[in-house]
């Protein structure tokens, strides 16, 4: 686990039983861990409930507080075959023998044989560096409230001027990571 005392903003969404932590990625986006509640119906409620809305209201509801974070580090990577997609979308002749991409071969026939997409996050201490604030440090009296992601979440990456989201996973178990 890496931690670090910092402030963040931070929501406590308790309609939904989860825990809403924005960390900061790079100047266009940032990561949104969806922490739930012990005691709610976990990542399989939640992701049974999610939906545009709720993002945009985490998003919006968040505010700096200054919290204890402790977050595994983590990976995580998808490969999704996009031909079927593509096709439904209407981009057949791409993949057929007819194909005509004469802007890239004059002189080759060349098709479309497999389209995929692949996306992978990583989260660590230099990942963590590298986006991190310059913040203020002081001396508090009492000791901040503390985030653990310890249990199953969900993550997203969202881009800030379009609000679209990048990447979204879930992380089952971070305590083996």
């Amino acid at each position: 686990m890496m931690s670090r005392t910092s402030y963040y903003d931070t929501y406590q969404d308790v309609a939904n039983s989860v825990t809403v932590i924005m960390l900061p990625y790079n100047s266009s986006t940032s990561m949104m861990i969806v922490l739930p509640d012990e005691r709610g119906g976990g990542v399989a409620g939640v992701e049974g409930s999610i939906n545009k809305d709720h993002i945009r209201r985490w998003r919006n509801s968040a505010s700096k507080k200054y919290v204890e974070l402790f977050l595994p580090k983590f990976s995580i990577s998808a490969d999704a075959p996009l031909e079927n997609t593509l096709k439904e979308m209407g981009i057949t002749n791409a993949f057929e023998n007819n194909a005509d991409f004469s802007g890239i071969s004059d002189n080759v026939k060349v098709k479309v044989s497999k389209a995929s997409h692949k996306a992978a996050l990583s989260v660590t201490e230099m990942g963590t560096e590298a986006a991190a604030v310059t913040v203020f440090e002081f001396i508090w009296y009492s000791r901040p409230p503390t985030v653990r992601i310890d249990r199953p979440f969900l993550v997203f990456i969202l881009e800030k001027s379009t609000n679209s989201i990048l990447f979204m996973g879930k992380i089952n178990n971070p305590t083996a990571m």
